[in-house]
């Protein structure tokens, strides 16, 4: 979905650009470069995320990730909610973490007064509030787990495996693609068509090839030679 929908975008440019729309092609690059969904490249809305961390702008993560679930995680069965709030959980802890790590105490309790409200009512972060008031919480039994590098490389690699999914399912769960990108499908679809009839192409032609080959080499080999020639080694020197 990624790739189709940056394919796409290159398209248009290039059409503005044929077309002298500099005035529109500014205004798409402008909103390109504000798109919170990234052109649905994983990667890239990962690197959105931890940069809020790194920066510490809790406000920006929260309200990101709501765009998230209004945008795209909302449309999901029920059954999935689970998955998302497990998700989201895991991404204010790798917050909060990373401030600990960071060595900006401030943030942390920044963190816990201003998501009290919401969090002190869920069970999973009921032992988390004591954390800005842990010594050394690195070597806590209850939170050492969470200043591994394997938690946080899971945690992230499990959220870029759901929204990976979650983008190659869109065209079912959520909207139908655009023409333009069932376009750019198609063409797709038509390339690789084209490239495997060249390849069965060549691939028949060198089949031809041989079998021609074997067929000549087979007439020079199993050529029978007339009697009297098969005999000439019995035949004297007047009789030749």
């Amino acid at each position: 979905m990624g790739s189709a929908v940056e394919r796409t975008d290159e398209h248009v440019r290039e059409y503005l650009i044929y077309r002298g729309f500099t005035s529109t092609l500014k205004n798409l690059d402008s909103e390109i470069k504000a798109d919170k969904e990234k052109g649905f490249r994983v990667d890239k809305i990962i690197d959105q995320l931890q940069q809020f961390v790194q920066n510490f702008d809790l406000f920006g993560l929260k309200e990101y990730w709501l765009y998230l679930d209004r945008r795209l995680f909302c449309r999901l069965e029920d059954v999935y909610r689970a998955t998302v709030n497990k998700l989201r959980t895991s991404l204010y802890r790798y917050y909060v973490i990373n401030t600990i790590q960071k060595g900006n105490l401030e943030k942390t309790q920044e963190f816990f007064q201003k998501q009290a409200l919401e969090l002190q009512v869920q069970a999973e972060w009921r032992d988390w509030f004591i954390l800005p008031f842990i010594p050394i919480p690195e070597q806590n039994s209850a939170f050492s787990p969470y200043f591994s590098r394997q938690w946080a490389d899971t945690f992230l690699v499990s959220l870029h495996n759901f929204l990976s999914v979650l983008f190659q399912c869109m065209h079912i769960l959520l909207i139908d693609p655009p023409v333009l990108l069932s376009f750019d499908a198609e063409v797709q679809r038509t390339t690789s068509l084209t490239e495997e009839n060249d390849q069965l192409r060549q691939l028949l032609f060198a089949l031809q090839t041989e079998n021609r080959d074997q067929r000549d080499g087979d007439e020079v080999v199993h050529h029978k030679l007339p009697v009297y020639v098969q005999n000439m080694d019995r035949l004297g020197d007047t009789e030749l």
